[in-house]
């Protein structure tokens, strides 16, 4: 390893208050952008905005790593989840506020655990993750690179009896650079229909009854992986 790159505790582990780890069923749905517009008409009448958002509204972009092998992608592609995706995400292209996340998938389940972290370790991250694994054991040993940046404008609706998150993912845009960093302006392409809209459900209680009529208007569930449609979206261009 890199002596500039000694592993420095400090840096996570000075955070590890700030951690936070989710559990939570995910469900999701490619919608078509007509269907998007009056759905979210509908939720607004039902939910609450995110408070987060301008009407619960804000932009999204997220810088997704991978392994040589691309397992991750492999794995998603195959139906055969067992490791987790690692990203760095911002909000509203504010890079003062970066969160390192590691998201696991099991069935309908979703574990999702995140930190803060500064422009110094997200460089450091880029080039030696493996200095990460004293906060997520599982980068021991692994070299992750960056592989894709998906960006896309979401509108979220929340419901607290149930601590419910309804959002509307649209405008999804994927990085072709090689090497792609948030730092850097990257050439993006749009996602094609119907990988252009994503129509999630989130929920860590009861899911409520007359919230499950949604689930009749916006048609079957697939199994959608933004990073999985980026990658290919950039490989068949």
């Amino acid at each position: 390893m890199d002596k500039r790159f000694k592993p420095d505790r400090t840096l996570a582990l000075g955070r590890r208050m700030d951690m936070t780890g989710t559990a939570r069923h995910e469900l999701k749905f490619y919608i078509s952008p007509s269907d998007a517009a009056i759905l979210e008409k509908k939720l607004e009448y039902l939910l609450s905005y995110d408070e987060h958002g301008t009407d619960g509204v804000y932009h999204v972009k997220s810088l997704y790593f991978d392994d040589f092998y691309d397992q991750a992608l492999s794995g998603k592609m195959e139906g055969d989840m067992k490791l987790p995706k690692f990203r760095v995400r911002i909000y509203n292209e504010d890079l003062s506020r970066k969160k390192l996340e590691r998201k696991l998938k099991r069935g309908d389940m979703v574990f999702k655990t995140s930190f803060p972290i500064s422009g110094e370790e997200y460089f450091r991250f880029r080039k030696h993750s493996e200095c990460f694994s004293h906060v997520f054991p599982d980068l021991k040993g692994s070299f992750l690179r960056p592989r894709v940046i998906i960006s896309y404008r979401r509108k979220a609706f929340v419901y607290e009896p149930g601590n419910v998150r309804i959002t509307i993912d649209s405008q999804i845009r994927a990085s072709i650079n090689q090497n792609p960093c948030l730092y850097r302006p990257a050439c993006m392409i749009n996602l094609p229909a119907p990988e252009n809209t994503v129509f999630e459900v989130k929920y860590t209680g009861l899911f409520p009854d007359h919230l499950r009529v949604i689930f009749q208007e916006v048609g079957y569930r697939r199994s959608i992986s933004k990073y999985a449609a980026g990658r290919l979206a950039g490989i068949y261009r």
